[in-house]
């Protein structure tokens, strides 16, 4: 049994559609692994700073601490810093493949497309292909005239 090259081109066309999708769900899910595990990251600083606060006992330990603040303020600063753009470098990186990714794709299904429409024309008889450019032409025709 022999099949047709045009329905062969079809089923692979299909098949890169699907390994296009895979890869761009691995690429989802490649990221969400990623920001996952930086939210989880930060999560557990704030619980070990949270865990090592306690309630100062009198005003010279409270002025003492407020001084130190500042330090572990400019240290909670740096690290919010650092996670943000973590997480500004994860969401490009994904948004770069993503989108190379889909490029590529649509590059190749309309190569593919292209390439199965020219299967098709050399297949039709030219009286067919008449049949859909006179219509036109005598449209054309008939509003000139009206005209």
């Amino acid at each position: 049994m022999t099949t047709h090259p045009s329905v062969q081109q079809f089923t692979a066309t299909a098949n890169a559609s699907l390994q296009t999708f895979q890869s761009l769900a691995d690429t989802i899910l490649n990221a969400s692994e990623q920001l996952l595990s930086l939210n989880v990251e930060a999560a557990r600083s704030l619980c070990a700073h949270a865990s090592a606060q306690t309630l100062p006992l009198d005003g010279e330990e409270f002025r003492s601490r407020f001084t130190n603040s500042i330090n572990v303020n400019n240290e909670g600063f740096e690290q919010a810093t650092e996670y943000l753009r973590n997480v500004n470098e994860i969401c490009l990186r994904t948004q770069t493949e993503f989108a190379e990714i889909s490029t590529r794709h649509f590059n190749e299904i309309s190569s593919s497309m292209q390439s199965l429409f020219n299967e098709v024309s050399k297949l039709t008889p030219a009286s067919t292909l008449e049949t859909f450019v006179t219509p036109t032409a005598n449209a054309r025709n008939s509003t000139r005239k009206a005209a």
